[in-house]
């Protein structure tokens, strides 16, 4: 026992009280077997006792037998009354000794009964009867010796009284049986030797079993022990890796330990911390105030939590989340308190950087258009009260789309910021400069009544916008349009202010965009006339009112009508035929020039290619917008046109005004040379308004050249339009391009073209654009002069 405690590392004194330990175990034990195995022979020495009755059931005998046998029968009972109270018993109460020396009371009774028996019981003259009396007392006491041999005590207890008194009278009172106390002599030397080796055997079983179990215990109690240390050990590794700042305080509000959360948020070291009392340390102050609060807080509710305002070590302050919770021992009182300290500085500026992103534009810095609402909301509430007059200017970036394709979204985003800047330095007297998306703006004047200050500050504005900018190497010039609204009528409110100064600014853009509008009632009319227009325009798309008309184009040289320029006609079912004036530039700002230029363009393949197959080949050219080019598929779609109807590609012309050359130069020369590669005629249109430049001139793979028709209005010899249609087409000629003069309305301009070159024209004096039907018949007979009239 000693080794084994020592292998497990047991000081000498742990073994002894193990010792001891075990002898109490082994005595618990051993009474336990007694009990559990008594009931066994008990009731074997019941039958034995009723047999031995019988075999001695003699007239002399029947009051002794009987006496005995009841006497056995009371001793059982009690035996059989006894194991059941043992068994019904709590282990507690089985280990007390007053169960053993019952047991051993009983035990010796028992015995002693047999012997007895034995003695009063068996004939002196029958060997027979004396065999059967003789060897059932062995029976019965071997069966009971074994299963009192677990305890030595309790087997001397029976086997003593048993056969002690036999052996005794057989050898000294009756001699003439010595031989029976010879063999009760044997048996009883013979039942010692049995229940010493069965008692040894059952110690060292016993023993080995509580040895193992306490090793067990033992292994048991260190894995324990091992797994509690490693809770603590990942209890305070969780302390130390929390976020938040944890403190352990005692009842009276000591700090016992902190974290390094703790250290980092308050800027104090942790021996700095230790062993102080958390309402006196300087980064507590707050706390401070609320102690009594606190304290209450803990001992009646358990917990408090609040917010605190807090100083560092270096005192910057800063929000703080307190939370306490009490913990109580197993008495209920206040042992400890666990206190939780949140940082919520970032919490704070995070809920005030959504608060500024909710009012203020986060590129420029600017109120975003929910203040700008409620500042005019709160603006036109005042004009309502005093009478002043209120002024909106809604301003819009021109072509900032194109800057944003061509430059870039960063240089773009630097461009914004850079306009907002100069709105706010050229406007230092407006009330709220906003920006509402991403190339308008927002301004407002509260108290101007004065339109002539309006426009001068206007004006201003527009100028400043004008001036080059410099953004990573590029000269960028920028100009907006700008819409202005009077808020002047107390009956008027903010929403409608807005969609006044927005629609002045779309008719500023509408104009050519560099430009100011006030907002009149007649521009209101003409806006809703347009968004009517827009609407049957939608309809006529929908419902093919749409029809192609084709001017001729003359040949100088041979006087023949060899190409035509497509031009779309809407035939309205109530207005009759619309001016495309009306309508084409409504088209290029909704985006539906996109169907209508798609929608010519088959309607002109169709028609060129049925011409084809009467024989007759005529070109046909076909105005692009600058918003078919944007879409990047007008390549795709005219090789699918062409492969639709059939059309040779030389037979169709496609016609570019030279200032949309300004728009994505180098897309738009890319996509002339693809559709140079498939075979189609190129032309720049209204050449001469625009400011493309040579250098773009010469990479375009172009083959006519347009004049536009308001030089050939003032031409005549000696004056300034002559001169550049002379240098138009000597130009042309030099770069292998032929040259079209359109809107001849006269002989004598045709004779000025005739005699310096120029390939084709068109115009009044040839033709009207006319239906298919009326073009076919002018075909069909030669152009002769008379036919512009």
């Amino acid at each position: 026992m000693t080794h084994d405690c020592t292998a497990i590392g047991v000081s000498p004194g742990m073994a002894r009280k193990v010792r001891r330990q075990f002898a109490t175990q082994l005595s618990v034990e051993r009474t336990r077997l007694l009990y559990q195995g008594s009931l066994l022979p008990t009731l074997f020495m019941l039958l034995n006792g009723v047999l031995c009755a019988w075999l001695l059931w003699t007239p002399g005998r029947y009051l002794m037998v009987a006496v005995c046998l009841a006497w056995l029968l009371a001793l059982v009972a009690l035996r059989v009354i006894q194991v059941a109270a043992f068994d019904s018993a709590n282990p507690q109460r089985q280990a007390e000794p007053v169960w053993r020396r019952m047991f051993l009371v009983g035990s010796a009774f028992s015995g002693m009964t047999l012997a007895c028996a034995a003695i009063a019981l068996v004939p002196q003259h029958n060997f027979e009867q004396q065999a059967w009396a003789f060897g059932l007392l062995a029976m019965a006491s071997l069966s009971a010796s074994i299963a009192y041999a677990v305890s030595l005590p309790a087997f001397l207890s029976f086997a003593l009284p048993c056969l002690l008194p036999p052996i005794l009278f057989l050898f000294f009172f009756d001699a003439g049986q010595r031989g029976w106390g010879w063999f009760c002599l044997i048996l009883l030397a013979t039942l010692l030797v049995v229940a010493w080796q069965v008692n040894r055997l059952l110690d060292r079983s016993l023993l080995r079993r509580f040895q193992n179990q306490s090793l067990n215990q033992d292994l048991q109690r260190i894995s324990a022990q091992k797994v509690l240390e490693e809770q603590q050990r990942l209890a305070s590794t969780v302390f130390e890796a929390c976020n938040e700042g944890v403190v352990i305080l005692s009842a009276d509000f000591v700090v016992l330990a902190v974290n390094q959360a703790y250290c980092q948020m308050t800027g104090y070291l942790r021996c700095e911390s230790l062993a102080s009392a958390l309402f006196e340390l300087p980064c507590h102050s707050d706390a401070r105030r609320h102690s009594q609060a606190i304290e209450v807080a803990l001992r009646q509710q358990g917990g408090w939590q609040g917010e605190l305002v807090e100083a560092r070590k270096h005192g910057q302050l800063y929000p703080q989340w307190l939370q306490l919770t009490a913990v109580r021992n197993s008495s209920g009182q206040l042992s400890q308190v666990v206190g939780f300290f949140t940082d919520l500085s970032a919490r704070r500026a995070f809920e005030e950087r959504l608060r500024y992103l909710a009012h203020y534009d986060e590129l420029t810095g600017l109120a975003n258009r929910s203040l700008f609402r409620l500042r005019l909301l709160d603006a036109a509430r005042r004009v309502r009260s005093n009478g002043r007059s209120l002024a909106l200017l809604h301003i819009d970036l021109d072509r900032f789309k194109l800057l944003n394709e061509s430059l870039g979204h960063e240089l773009a985003d630097q461009l914004i910021q850079k306009v907002a800047r100069r709105i706010v330095s050229t406007l230092p007297e407006a009330d709220t400069v906003a920006r509402l998306s991403g190339d308008e703006f927002a301004v407002l004047f509260d108290g101007y009544s004065n339109l002539s200050s309006l426009v001068r500050v206007t004006t201003r504005l527009l100028n400043k916008l004008r001036k080059p900018q410099r953004l990573d190497g590029h000269e960028v010039v920028i100009s907006a349009s700008v819409g202005i609204s009077v808020l002047a009528d107390a009956t008027l409110d903010a929403e409608a202010m807005i969609g006044q100064a927005d629609m002045a600014k779309q008719h500023a853009k509408h104009l050519g965009g560099d430009n100011f509008q006030f907002y009149t009632e007649s521009l209101r009319a003409s806006t809703l006339e347009r968004l009517q227009l827009e609407n049957q325009l939608r309809k006529a798309i929908e419902e093919q009112q749409l029809m192609v008309y084709y001017q001729p184009k003359l040949c100088v040289l041979s006087g023949h009508v060899n190409a035509a320029e497509a031009l779309v006609r809407w035939q309205h079912p109530e207005r009759g035929m619309v001016p495309p004036g009306e309508f084409i530039g409504l088209a290029e700002e909704t985006g539906l020039i996109a169907p209508i230029g798609e929608f010519v363009l088959r309607q002109a393949c169709k028609q060129a290619r049925q011409w084809q197959r009467q024989g007759l080949e005529v070109r046909v050219s076909v105005n692009l917008s600058v918003y078919q080019l944007r879409q990047g598929k007008l390549v795709s779609l005219v090789r699918q046109m062409l492969e639709d109807t059939g059309l040779a590609p030389n037979l169709l012309e496609l016609e570019l005004t030279e200032s949309q050359l300004l728009d994505s130069v180098e897309h738009i020369i890319s996509t002339f040379q693809q559709l140079h590669a498939l075979g189609v005629k190129l032309a720049i249109d209204d050449f001469g308004t625009g400011y493309s430049s040579l250098s773009y001139l010469k990479r375009l793979p172009v083959d006519y050249l347009k004049i536009d028709q308001a030089f050939i209005r003032g031409l005549h010899r000696g004056s300034q339009d002559a001169a550049i249609t002379q240098a138009i087409i000597t130009l042309s000629k030099s770069l292998g391009m032929k040259v079209v003069a359109e809107g001849v309305e006269t002989a004598e301009q045709l004779a000025f073209l005739r005699e310096h070159g120029c390939d084709e024209v068109q115009g009044y004096l040839i033709s009207r654009p006319l239906p298919e039907q009326e073009f076919r018949q002018m075909l069909a007979r030669p152009w002769g002069g008379n036919e512009g009239g």
